[in-house]
């Protein structure tokens, strides 16, 4: 197990998510920063790849987006990064279908940016819920089921036309909140480029009370493609469940570099840092409600870190 952990960091927006409330109107240091400067600040922190919260690029007026793509490329020339994903969480499930519409157009949007771009992955957890929140309310498991398959199919289909791999992240509150849950999914979908995103928190707060972490990992094997690397405490459901600062959390990382280690896992390994939006009670953040939004601290310290327990350029 002497192979190394390859680090990606993720660029976010400000307010990334709208209006949803446990995230808030946030604001972090890079959030306003084009897409370009992004990567060159990543790559002078040492990281081998980047990944982009969708809504970044959403940013981009219909006039910028062909010059935004340019920069990006010759960044990624420039600096030697990968461009490991695009973050696109997104509707598969719902009992209004004009949603569901929406979501799975939304989607294959970032499937074009990600082709435009080259992006490895498009990365989605199965919104909108069904435990958190509680859609069993208003539709069946068996309808749900369906619905998330048939979509995964949909955009696996769009995506393979175009290079682009789709990756569905197993996460706390939706029908995809198990590893059992998560191979059922790639076996009912049945498409080469459907593969598995791990979150490390939510393995923590959500996978590790069912069963342990190398048996988890092991059973996806070469099924992962993307891993979000994160500190989390709390529930396993979305609105208390929330990000903390690493080395805070349930996340044992050491434990999940050897792991990943194990079954070979060469894919990229991303940073994602959320505590700096809203926290407290409801929130997805800090629990005490300020999490640090500077994040050129958040991308040096974040590997120092990390480094430590196995990944990256372990010391």
């Amino acid at each position: 197990m002497s192979q190394t952990l390859k680090m990606s960091f993720e660029i976010w927006p400000n307010m990334p998510w709208g209006r949803l409330e446990i995230c808030g109107p946030a604001w972090n240091s890079w959030g306003d920063k084009e897409l370009d400067w992004c990567i060159r600040r990543i790559a002078k922190y040492g990281y081998e790849g980047f990944d982009v919260i969708y809504p970044k690029i959403m940013e981009l007026r219909p006039h910028e987006y062909a010059d935004a793509v340019v920069k990006v490329k010759r960044a990624m020339e420039e600096t030697g990064l990968g461009f490991s994903s695009i973050g696109c969480h997104t509707t598969f499930v719902s009992p209004r279908y004009f949603d569901r519409e929406n979501g799975i157009a939304k989607f294959k949007k970032a499937i074009d940016s990600a082709a435009d771009m080259g992006a490895e992955t498009v990365v989605t957890l199965v919104g909108d819920g069904y435990y958190d929140p509680p859609l069993y309310n208003l539709m069946t498991r068996k309808e749900a089921w369906k619905q998330v398959v048939e979509a995964t199919r949909d955009v696996a289909d769009y995506a393979g036309g175009k290079g682009v791999d789709v990756s569905i992240e197993l996460i706390q509150g939706t029908l995809i909140n198990s590893v059992d849950a998560m191979l059922k999914l790639l076996e009912l979908v049945d498409r080469p480029n459907v593969y598995c995103c791990v979150d490390v928190g939510t393995f923590y707060t959500t996978v590790k009370p069912r069963m342990p972490i190398r048996e988890a990992i092991l059973k996806l094997g070469d099924r992962i493609k993307v891993t979000h690397v994160k500190d989390e405490v709390g529930f396993p459901n979305i609105m208390q469940s929330q990000h903390v600062w690493f080395g805070g959390g349930y996340a044992d990382f050491k434990e999940m570099a050897d792991a990943l280690k194990e079954v070979g896992y060469q894919n990229f390994n991303s940073v994602e840092w959320e505590a700096w939006q809203a926290g407290g009670l409801y929130g997805v953040g800090e629990p005490s409600g300020i999490g640090l939004a500077d994040f050129d601290r958040v991308a040096e310290e974040a590997l120092e870190y990390l480094e430590e327990f196995g990944w990256g350029k372990a010391r």
